[in-house]
């Protein structure tokens, strides 16, 4: 099933997708990165991430809950610290 936060374990296994990642969050430019299902714009002046479905048409938008994630909290998620995100890191679109 496809879910919001698949984008990580794709990150774990694609050094590619990893490293795009990790060039968008030192970047001081917006930055869209696009996988199968998701679309991740960095938005480097508020340092937060919006994660939703690749596409409005995406048979897929459904299941892809719309988030804001810090860079902060995203770094954390990237590097398995799940437990040390912080409420008000992940916020609800």
């Amino acid at each position: 099933m496809i879910m919001t936060y698949d984008f990580i374990q794709t990150a774990k296994y694609n050094k590619i997708f990893r490293s795009q990642i990790d060039k968008a969050l030192v970047s001081n430019s917006k930055t869209e990165i696009y996988t199968n299902m998701h679309k991740l714009t960095f938005l480097p002046a508020s340092q937060v991430v919006i994660i939703t479905a690749k596409s409005d048409t995406s048979a897929f938008r459904y299941k892809i809950v719309p988030k804001k994630i810090t860079y902060q909290a995203l770094t954390k998620m990237l590097d398995g610290k799940w437990d040390s995100i912080v409420p008000g890191d992940i916020t609800d679109l």
